[in-house]
């Protein structure tokens, strides 16, 4: 080895060492102190920037003022993704779910769910309904980085009772907790208005069978009583639905409403979020908190 090559090896290792101890001392720091991730997060977001995400065998890019799916995207490496893999797992050894079914996500925001979905290989295509529009082009952008964009058909609208016009308000820090029913935040003062469709309707018209789908997933921030009511032909069919139920966001009247209706066309419930074992659909009226539940 010439004295040139070995000044340069010892300077390539120098380096390498000093990289190396640098992000040491300061990854504890970024990753583990909020209040220096949020600054990083913050400096990105400011400059319009998006963070591309590769996290196994799914990759998303992902809104860096996004502080709670964007920010468990970029730091953990997933999203709810057990929550995916628990309900087709169980609806699979209950013989609930079709060759080749469709997966509808409504409430889809960038496409997490839609995206562990298909990634299954249990759903052939899916049908993703999001009516924020920054929301919706992230959810175009990710389908398309993961090869799905021929798989999924989006539709950039809210779901509802009725077919019309909402309003939707736009919670500051958080892009997944965008709200039809009420300002998620006390200090959020961005609305807009978004065409609302009933889910059932838009599925009509894209030609989708009520016997190809597999599973509905609906997260849409407390709106899911008027969201299901958009769904009455699907639930009549007791076709499998997975929803965020919060009681704390609903009337009692609705919340009974609700339940009373889900006890008419299903059996079984089983929580996601916790992964208690299934039970009877009528456990469900007893449930005081915030749960994933799914019900077939």
């Amino acid at each position: 080895m010439t004295w040139r090559e070995t000044c340069r090896e010892i300077k390539g290792a120098y380096g390498r060492r000093r990289r190396a101890l640098r992000r040491a001392m300061l990854e504890p720091l970024l990753v583990g102190w909020p209040v220096l991730r949020d600054t990083v997060m913050q400096a990105l977001a400011a400059r319009g920037q998006l963070v591309f995400c590769e996290l196994g065998d799914v990759r998303f890019f992902v809104d860096p003022s996004d502080r709670v799916v964007g920010a468990w995207l970029m730091w953990h490496g997933e999203w709810q993704r057990r929550e995916i893999d628990a309900a087709v797992e169980v609806l699979a050894a209950a013989g609930r779910l079709p060759a080749d079914a469709v997966f509808v996500d409504v409430g889809a925001h960038i496409g997490t769910h839609t995206i562990y979905a298909l990634r299954t290989k249990r759903f052939a295509r899916a049908v993703a309904f999001e009516p924020a529009p920054r929301n919706a082009r992230l959810l175009a952008m990710n389908l398309e980085a993961n090869g799905l964009a021929q798989a999924a058909v989006i539709v950039p609208k809210a779901a509802g009772d009725r077919p019309g016009t909402a309003v939707l308000h736009l919670h500051p820090r958080n892009t997944g907790a965008h709200s039809v029913n009420a300002p998620p935040s006390d200090d959020g003062q961005v609305s807009l208005a978004v065409p609302m469709v009933r889910v059932e309707d838009e599925l009509n018209a894209l030609a989708v069978a009520p016997d190809r789908i597999g599973l509905v997933w609906i997260d849409v921030e407390g709106y899911e009583p008027q969201a299901l009511d958009g769904l009455a032909a699907l639930v009549a069919r007791s076709i499998p639905i997975a929803f965020e139920f919060t009681p704390s966001r609903y009337a009692a009247d609705t919340r009974q409403r609700l339940v009373e209706l889900l006890m008419r066309h299903y059996q079984t419930v089983h929580s996601l979020g916790r992964g208690d074992p299934t039970a009877p659909i009528g456990t469900l009226a007893a449930l005081a908190h915030t749960d994933d539940v799914l019900v077939y």
